[in-house]
């Protein structure tokens, strides 16, 4: 005899009708496993292929399965049970049972429709042909019905192909006269009408008139055959008895289109009847299955976008096109489907109302809501008038923004018309893209340089933007020559425009000594007066000290100080040597110097931006304002994008803008070839002493927890804060631990020793050395160990020497009177020329690769006659080697667009942990 198991089975309703299921035995209620009971339940269950394909939820706390609506009337409702089994239902499960029979028999017999008032009320539902189903069992039936269409192949395609014929079903944006109507033209119920009703729409033959719908009937068994309605006679006899068929969509039409009402089978509409069928009421006719017949022009025109256009006219506003904000005439032009309408042409229509036009034997539209846009446009850009600035963000941009995207709309009054230019304007945007295309200028006999071709092109630029009174940005690598492509420009101006007033060059203190020596050197004819010193003129003398000058300098410090006096004039240059000094937008000095007026704006750095996005702006917004919009919109259009999203599209796009304005030329390029001798750089790799190892897992340990605590400016702040730390522990632990008479220097610091290894070979060999630190304290170390050493003064170039005796440490260390210079990276890393020094040592490393090569290249430029070797000391294990090796692989947002070490605040704590980690392998 075979044992039967007993099984009781349990079924609960969860959300959207579906079931999860258990069981117990009969004898003791204890629960039974899924894999065991599954065995029993399902051996006949297709839906889920015999049991195999079962959702286990377990996870409830009972051994439980979840099922599908379908699945569960298919258990139920035809009882897959293992005859093997005793299985027993529940009190609850036994009354789903009796509903599921009832539903399982009433699908498969296919007693199912769509439910109409469901469809009306936007659901997608079925219910039982006879309507013999309600409430929870209707409910049921309906998702059983949905849930069966989704497994099974052939259901799905059969409804498929209906929704995708009749797509009202799933927009339920149409009109039906009752549910058979519905039933009939979703393709449910078969429609024995031998023919289709639809409608045409005819154009006028004279513009303006009224328009023709007429109602068309197509034979169903010979598609080629259509007759237009008329009434009863103008049917064939065999159609006679389907009147009623017609009749009725003729209700049915007047009902989706209220405003359409058919006498007989024509009737006459306005143009804006016309224009709301042809926009509106078509579509959704035929979304409910209605054949409609538009006239052939129709698609071309819906489809073609009426343009704006901004006609450059070939006589500017004012003397000429020049400057970024002058005002450019021009007339508007409209554009579409391959004619084009004047101003004047355009409101004629627009003040007629017209919608749908046949102009110059071409048919098309003017959608309102195009016509109010174009009105708002119009007003606006009226107002606000055409600038060269909008021209050039259109010729410029090659690709344009999404429109749609509400972080980077441009607000512009021109940002989406198409603007036409006249021949002039064409020419002097090829002139601004290509430096090629630019007229040589013949610089005067009394300046007494030889420039080189990349020089001459470079003042060539400059005077090209100042004659269309554009901003430049001379970004020539360090070394190159900035400062006599200057004064060269400088001589060109004052020999061909005699300028009133002077120019203003504001440079670094640091070099402003620089500056009187190369005027005197390749331009003595220019009368330069330095605005400088405690005895400078200042209010109503002034004007009077400077009134024969014809270039003025004067330090960053003071153009905020002096600036009542600075700003009291419109000079004819304003020249920023080491630009990257305003890179702060928000500072007094940056904010103080963007508002000085001149006729010509110029920056010259070697680092357009070094660090931030902002810091171009910054400089932009003093050559170009209002170029590159507010700091506001500009952050919010490309800071964000690019430093966090590195968004190729938006640095392309930024690329693009820039570029016209800034020259910049690498030694490396093709074009400069300046046949400098070679330059080697090395790494000099030194360990910690056991003091030093000591102190830098100190730090890290007592101050590393509170970076994983911490967040935003706190986290930064005291990020950088153990930088700086640990970057004086790598130098000297008395560097760190602030000792001012520090003892040992050298035995401390394997870093001090192999200072004094490689700077005792370079005064054995007669050779010059530049030594540069970012900590006064080290330099001030440095300077007294090495005077120690060789008996002999070494210089100490840092930023708390004055003007004059930093003019004297360059001119006795190009002279040759002392082979070291030591300089903090801050006062020394730009501007200086030291080519008598064939040795460069970094004894300490800054993190941005852009402002250490500029202290290199203070030795490796124009008059380097000499190989020039370049030491660069880092101590092994530390954070000084961990960055370097991140600084080999980093792609710097600098070689992008045209570098601080604020990007290692961004790493994460897991980063920040191995990097600040001492490494003792």
């Amino acid at each position: 005899m075979i044992n039967t198991i007993h099984i009781v089975v349990h079924a609960e309703q969860i959300e959207n009708y579906h079931f999860y299921v258990y069981c117990t035995s009969a004898h003791d209620d204890s629960p039974i496993p899924v894999n065991e009971f599954s065995r029993y339940l399902f051996t006949w269950h297709e839906s889920s292929f015999f049991g195999t394909n079962l959702k286990d939820i377990s996870y409830i706390g009972m051994p439980s399965v979840l099922l599908s609506p379908w699945m569960m009337v298919e258990l139920l409702g035809k009882e897959t049970y293992n005859s093997l089994a005793t299985i027993t239902l529940s009190d609850d499960t036994q009354q789903l049972a009796n509903q599921a029979q009832v539903i399982y028999e009433l699908i498969e017999n296919k007693q199912y429709v769509p439910d109409f008032e469901g469809w009306k009320h936007g659901l997608l539902r079925f219910k039982d042909v006879n309507e013999e189903l309600e409430g929870f069992a209707l409910d049921w039936f309906s998702a059983a019905m949905t849930d069966l269409i989704e497994q099974d192949a052939v259901l799905k395609n059969a409804w498929t192909e209906i929704v995708n014929e009749y797509p009202v079903l799933t927009t339920f944006d149409g009109h039906f006269i009752d549910e058979t109507d519905f039933l009939e033209k979703i393709g449910w119920h078969l429609d024995v009408t031998p023919f289709t009703v639809g409608l045409r729409l005819n154009e006028p033959e004279i513009d303006g008139e009224d328009w023709q719908l007429e109602i068309l009937l197509r034979n169903k068994s010979n598609e080629e055959e259509i007759i237009h309605y008329q009434g009863a006679s103008s049917l064939p006899k065999k159609w006679t008895p389907y009147l009623d068929k017609i009749a009725r969509e003729q209700e049915r039409f007047s009902e989706v289109v209220p405003w359409l009402s058919f006498e007989t089978g024509t009737t006459y509409i306005t143009e804006d009847e016309a224009w709301l069928f042809l926009t509106s009421a078509s579509e959704t006719l035929i979304n409910m299955g209605v054949e409609i017949l538009l006239p052939s022009w129709w698609q071309v025109v819906k489809e073609s976008q009426m343009m704006l256009k901004a006609k450059v006219s070939s006589t500017p506003r004012g003397q000429s096109f020049v400057g970024m904000n002058s005002l450019i005439d021009f007339n508007w032009r409209f554009a579409t489907n391959g004619v084009e309408m004047s101003e004047e042409e355009f409101l004629a229509l627009v003040s007629q109302k017209r919608r749908l036009v046949n102009f110059r034997g071409q048919w098309i539209k003017l959608d309102p809501a195009f016509i109010k846009q174009v009105q708002a446009i119009l007003k606006r850009a009226d107002r606000e008038g055409l600038h060269l600035s909008d021209i050039l963000h259109q010729e410029l941009n090659a690709k344009d923004i999404d429109a749609d995207d509400d972080d980077v709309v441009d607000t512009r009054a021109f940002a989406n018309i198409q603007i036409e230019l006249n021949q002039q304007m064409k020419k002097m945007l090829k002139k601004l893209t290509d430096t090629s295309e630019l007229p040589t200028h013949q610089i005067p006999e009394e300046f007494l340089g030889i420039l080189r071709p990349y020089q001459q092109n470079g003042v060539d630029w400059l005077l090209f933007l100042r004659s269309v009174a554009f901003g430049a940005c001379l970004a020539d690598d360090m070394g190159l020559g900035k400062t006599i492509q200057m004064i060269a420009y400088f001589s060109y101006v004052k020999k061909h425009e005699k300028p009133e007033q002077p120019a203003l060059i504001i440079a670094p203190t640091s070099v402003l000594g620089n500056w009187q020596k190369e005027f005197e050197k390749f331009a003595p004819h220019l009368r330069v007066k330095l605005h400088y010193g405690p005895n400078r003129a200042k209010e109503e003398r002034f004007t009077a000290s400077i009134q024969e000058a014809d270039v003025v300098l004067t330090s960053y410090g003071l153009s905020h100080a002096d600036f009542e006096e600075l700003s009291s004039l419109t000079w004819n240059t304003v020249c920023l040597d080491e630009a990257q000094n305003i890179k702060n937008a928000h500072t007094k000095q940056s904010r103080a110097i963007r508002k000085l007026k001149g006729q010509h704006h110029i920056a010259l750095t070697g680092t357009p931006m070094e660090n931030r996005l902002t810091e171009l702006w910054s400089i932009y917004d003093f050559l170009n304002r209002g170029y590159l919009g507010s700091l506001h919109s500009f952050h919010k259009r490309y800071v964000l994008p690019i430093e966090k999203d590195r968004d190729v599209e938006q640095i392309e796009q930024l690329q693009r803008y820039i570029k016209p304005f800034l020259l910049r030329r690498t030694k490396r390029d093709e074009q400069v070839a300046l046949n400098l001798p070679e330059k080697q750089e090395q790494k000099e790799y030194v360990p910690l002493s056991v003091e030093q190892a000591s102190l830098y897992e100190q730090l890290v340990k007592d101050t590393f927890e509170q970076v994983t605590s911490l967040a935003g400016m706190q986290r930064k702040a005291l990020i950088l804060k153990m930088l700086g730390k640990l970057k004086q522990i790598c130098n000297h632990p008395a560097l760190y631990l602030k000792e001012e008479d520090p003892k040992q220097l050298i035995t401390r610091s394997h870093k001090v020793e192999k200072l004094l290894e490689l700077t005792t070979s370079i005064h054995e060999q007669q050779e010059s050395c530049l030594i540069f630190t970012q900590y006064i304290g080290m330099g001030e170390m440095i300077k007294r160990l090495l005077e120690k050493q060789f008996s002999e003064k070494v210089l100490f170039l840092n930023g708390s020497v004055m003007k004059a005796e930093r003019d004297r440490m360059v001119e006795s260390f190009q002279n040759k009177d002392f082979p070291f210079l030591i300089l903090s990276l801050k006062a020394g890393g730009t501007g200086l020329n030291l080519t008598a020094a064939n040795h460069v040592i970094h004894f300490d490393r800054w993190w941005n690769p852009a402002v250490e090569n500029q202290a290199t290249d203070r030795a490796y430029r124009i008059g380097q006659e000499r190989f020039v070797h370049v030491h660069k000391l880092i101590t092994t294990g530390t954070i000084e080697e961990k960055i370097d090796d991140m600084l080999e692989k980093k792609q710097s947002l600098n070689d992008e667009i045209i570098q601080s070490e604020n990007w290692i605040t961004e790493l994460s704590s897991d980063e920040l942990e191995e990097l600040f980690t001492l490494s003792m392998s």
